[in-house]
């Protein structure tokens, strides 16, 4: 009980904290822009996390708040994967080879947490399916929190259902081993550490204290085919939310040529 009033204590961000919060993420969107401009065929992904390292140095925040994400095409799948030596270039077969940059820096100790997924082509069908099919499950859970709504289960099981249903996912529930369909959380706290309390998951008995930061980060993800996922940071407020990401994410702002 003591350890759980800690974590609702410290789960309430003061202004200040908030501010170091949106000034880490302002930073990460600084980043995210050099860094879509030095995509070309032929980089690897350990090249481009290299950039991003490099650039946070550069704007003045060198401390991460996780090792950056960079996948490139079917590496997507892993929602962990490891920048190597995979090289970005448009497949042969039509379509797009889809692009994924999870990154966060710290200011002050606090943390900022961001996802963004890539087409580099033009995307098919399926693609645009399943993008837009994680941009809609993000929507659901904005709404809901939007609408009052504080219990983390609930909000995590409306992203759950609608993917399940839309997308004939075999396991639509969080469960252990899974590795394709939706296998994570929807989200989580953010603040001296990246993966805070509250956060939202099937059981999660958590209920969102106002004042505290959250991440909504739908995705869906299939071995043969790679991953998309969408995260965005919001502060919880007592009649919904404010969204503290401003980086676009509808499809054209996706497509990279």
């Amino acid at each position: 009980m003591q350890t759980k009033l800690i974590h609702e204590v410290r789960a309430v961000k003061s202004k200040k904290e908030l501010e170091n919060i949106v000034k880490a993420q302002r930073i990460a969107e600084r980043v995210l822009g050099d860094v879509l401009k030095e995509l070309k065929d032929g980089v690897t992904e350990i090249e481009i996390a290299n950039f991003i390292k490099k650039s946070f140095v550069k704007y003045g925040a060198p401390i991460l708040s996780f090792p950056p994400i960079v996948a490139f095409g079917k590496n997507t799948a892993n929602i962990h994967h490891e920048p190597g030596e995979t090289k970005l270039k448009k497949p042969i077969r039509g379509g797009a080879t889809v692009i994924m940059f999870d990154f966060g820096c710290t200011v002050n100790h606090y943390c900022s947490d961001m996802t963004r997924t890539y087409f580099w082509g033009e995307p098919n069908a399926k693609q645009k399916k399943i993008y837009l099919g994680v941009l809609k499950a993000m929507e659901l859970a904005m709404n809901k929190v939007g609408l009052g709504e504080k219990r983390a289960k609930i909000i995590d099981e409306t992203v759950r259902n609608f993917l399940g249903k839309n997308f004939g996912l075999k396991r639509p529930t969080l469960m252990a081993k899974q590795t394709e369909g939706f296998p994570h959380g929807l989200g989580h706290g953010v603040g001296t550490v990246i993966h805070e309390w509250p956060n939202f998951k099937p059981k999660s008995e958590d209920i969102l204290p106002v004042g505290c930061v959250m991440t909504i980060e739908p995705g869906l993800y299939f071995k043969n085919f790679g991953g998309i996922r969408i995260e965005d940071m919001i502060l919880i407020t007592k009649n919904g939310y404010k969204n503290l990401t401003n980086v676009s994410k509808d499809v054209q702002s996706a497509i990279l040529k």
